[in-house]
């Protein structure tokens, strides 16, 4: 808990010992009254305000994930806990770089009052919110205190979204005419093969037969030589981009990753500085891509990106055009190709070489320029 004394306080008191000793020189009785006044004021201020407040707080971000702009608020609930009447307050909170105060009013024993208040959702990211201080002040606005309360919670601002189609024309693998794609993949239907159980495969998928004659637990995997694949590489150099520029690649990344993902699309993430993973659910596509920020690193956009055989949906959002000379050559591995160019004014759509190259600078541009791409 902090205690400190308002300018009015400061200026309460020199003003009061100024009075003390023209009293004391010039002999005026009244001037060493005023004096006393002035000093028993700032005293009788601390007094009141030096006492903790007895009181709980409760903070409830609703929802604690959210579209950025739309809308997100915080709960908070006080209850006084003494059996005393608990005195008026102002319970601040931070969001980021925003601050909101709420005036909290006096409160009966054992009463609770509840308060809504919004929370800024104009940025892509974590928030952090809190924690809280509450602040009192006597009448005279002579003494503050403040103290802290609570613990700080995170608020996880996803991308902006935009109507998008899923990705179309991407090339069908078979795993009978060659390899298949590294992982298993839930929910296929083909049998690869039989292999010893690990830790979080599914009961169900235990071939018990072959269990007993290995004398371990063995269990079928399954593969799907049909189920579309999409790899998005998003550009997270800052040499390429501007940050205002990579929060419109995150919006568009989302918006094609999302639909895709609710159309039953396997999905690949990959970064330069170092994402490279399978998308397992669309929550924790949105988290992530709530949380990546740009690097510093220097290296070859292509170099990130995995070696496939098998086909897929390639598209690579990014603004430095120089690091795309080599994709024409990846059309042996991935069909069709999209480079997503946000560092145009003009939003246009060319096609060459097998290879969809999108100009925009809006993530809206963008997304309307994916969906006119040929099938």
């Amino acid at each position: 808990m902090r205690t400190r004394l308002t300018p009015r306080a400061c200026g309460v008191l020199v003003g009061s010992i100024a009075l003390l000793l023209a009293g004391q020189l010039l002999g005026y009785p009244m001037l060493r009254v005023l004096a006393g006044a002035g000093l028993a004021a700032v005293l009788i201020s601390a007094l009141t305000v030096v006492r903790r407040p007895k009181v709980t707080v409760e903070r409830v971000l609703y929802p604690d994930r959210v579209e950025c702009g739309q809308p997100a608020l915080a709960r908070l609930m006080v209850r006084n806990e003494s059996t005393r009447r608990q005195p008026a307050f102002v319970a601040a909170d931070t969001a980021g770089a925003h601050q909101s105060e709420v005036a909290v009013t006096a409160l009966a024993p054992s009463g609770v009052a509840t308060y809504h208040y919004e929370l800024p959702t104009a940025r892509r990211g974590p928030l952090p919110v809190g924690p809280l201080l509450l602040r009192r002040s006597d009448p005279f606005g002579l003494v503050s205190c403040q103290v802290s309360i609570g613990s700080a919670a995170t608020l996880l601002v996803h991308p902006k979204r935009y109507a998008a189609r899923t990705a179309t024309g991407i090339r069908q693998r078979h795993h009978f005419e060659g390899p298949v794609s590294a992982g298993p993949l839930r929910g296929s239907i083909d049998l690869r093969r039989l292999r010893e159980y690990v830790p979080g495969d599914e009961v169900r998928h235990v071939h018990w037969k072959a269990s007993a004659r290995a004398g371990r637990l063995m269990v079928r995997e399954y593969v799907d030589p049909d189920q579309p694949r999409l790899q998005v590489l998003l550009d997270t150099r800052t040499t390429a981009l501007t940050a205002d520029q990579f929060d419109t690649a995150v919006s568009v990344a989302a918006s094609i990753l999302v639909v895709a993902a609710q159309s039953g699309q396997r999905l690949r993430l990959t970064t330069p500085c170092g994402t490279d993973h399978d998308v397992q659910s669309v929550s924790d596509l949105l988290d992530e891509l709530a949380r990546v920020e740009q690097s510093t690193t220097t290296t070859n956009l292509l170099e990130s990106l995995p070696v496939a055989r098998d086909g897929g949906a390639l598209v690579v959002l990014t603004g430095d055009t120089a690091g795309l000379t080599e994709v024409p050559n990846l059309r042996s591995s991935y069909r069709p190709v999209v480079c997503i160019d946000l560092t145009h004014d003009e939003p246009a759509l060319h096609t060459g070489a097998g290879v969809h190259i999108i100009h925009a600078a809006a993530a809206q541009n963008a997304v309307d320029a994916w969906n006119a791409v040929p099938a």
